[in-house]
């Protein structure tokens, strides 16, 4: 192929309109324009991996498309993605085939969640990712908004997650775009990798989740406890998947937030333990009168009594911590998970080079 030609088989294009109106016929994309695959900027990708383009990774579900190094790669040039992001990119593939995530479930479901890429250590700063004001929309910087359209982009053209056929979600969710955010380095405790088990200096951590509902602080004081009994009673919303079906959960703390929390005694561990003593309902309140308790809760929950608390996830480490976001004001937010049906957290280390020149 010619440099200029894409590494997928289309028909010539003479102009970039051309293309991105060819993109549009074809249905390589979701609405949004996107870039050409030029056989130079593919190569460019896979030659930063380092590794053979024909490497097959596995099959992205619904359909099971081959996901070769050179196919992401394609996809990723397609998304804008520099040689930089793309290791960010293949491994959050990675970690999403995982059977523990139920990738072909969470982009198959019914439900409003998608998977949320999440970037921890120097490399947030090597990549110059955005992790402060308007985290959660890119915050204007290349490297997550092209990380996260690049996991859609492969799960759209590569898995063939299309609306009506698969896709069942009933009302959508924004972060079908792109969902990536970084981790702050500005907050006190370990990345969220590391928290994780994984040792290495940086890593990306997928989890499908809804997208973010923001918790203001009015009406508490500087009380850790009152604090946290905010964020726990937007996590046991009572329609809420977690709610009625446990599974995980992801939190988030703006890093002046953060820090007052550990300025106050509190590691990320203590915060996981307080929101789960605190996020709970009534089983009385979850089930209308005369329905029978889920099968799915554990052993220890007293579903015989209408008074038994249950908590939004079986255990305190389901409850991810991330500090992100900007700190003119501190400020939580929850995303909700899919519940006990899959989209579970990931985590996967990052070369130590990603992101250097």
């Amino acid at each position: 192929m010619g440099e200029d030609e894409p590494v997928i088989a289309m028909p010539a294009v003479q102009t970039i309109e051309e293309w991105v109106e060819l993109a549009h016929t074809e249905g390589l994309t979701d609405g949004l324009p996107v870039y050409p695959p030029t056989r130079a900027a593919v190569d460019a990708l896979v030659m930063a991996s380092g590794r053979d383009p024909g490497l097959l990774l596995g099959a992205i579900p619904p359909r099971g498309g081959a996901a070769t190094v050179e196919v992401l790669a394609a996809n990723a040039a397609m998304a804008g993605c520099r040689p930089e992001h793309f290791e960010v990119v293949l491994s959050a593939v990675e970690a999403m085939l995982e059977d523990r995530f139920n990738l072909r479930g969470v982009v198959t479901t019914t439900h409003p969640c998608w998977p949320l890429i999440i970037v921890s250590g120097p490399v947030v700063e090597q990549l110059q990712m955005a992790h402060a004001e308007s985290v959660f929309s890119g915050g204007g910087a290349h490297a997550g908004a092209a990380i996260g359209r690049a996991v859609k982009l492969i799960l759209w053209n590569v898995g063939g997650a299309t609306p009506g056929e698969p896709v069942k979600e009933v009302l959508g969710h924004p972060g079908r775009y792109a969902f990536c955010v970084a981790e702050s380095p500005a907050g006190p405790w370990p990345p969220l990798h590391q928290a994780r088990g994984i040792k290495a200096g940086s890593g990306v951590t997928v989890f499908a989740c809804e997208s973010p509902t923001s918790v203001a602080l009015w009406g508490t004081d500087d009380t850790p406890s009152n604090r946290l009994a905010q964020l726990a009673d937007a996590m046991a919303l009572k329609g809420g998947n977690n709610t009625h079906t446990m599974g995980e959960i992801l939190v988030i703390f703006t890093p002046n937030e953060a820090r007052h929390l550990f300025e106050q005694g509190y590691d990320r561990e203590a915060v996981q333990l307080d929101l789960w003593q605190r996020a709970r309902r009534r089983i009385g309140d979850l089930l209308a009168p005369g329905l029978p308790p889920y099968n799915w809760w554990p052993a220890w929950v007293d579903a015989g009594d209408p008074d038994t608390l249950v908590p939004v996830t079986e255990r305190p480490e389901d409850i991810h911590v991330v500090v992100t976001g900007a700190e003119s004001i501190p400020w939580m937010a929850v995303c909700a998970g899919w519940g006990n049906l899959g989209g579970h957290a990931v985590s996967r280390a990052l070369d130590e080079g990603t992101g250097q020149d």
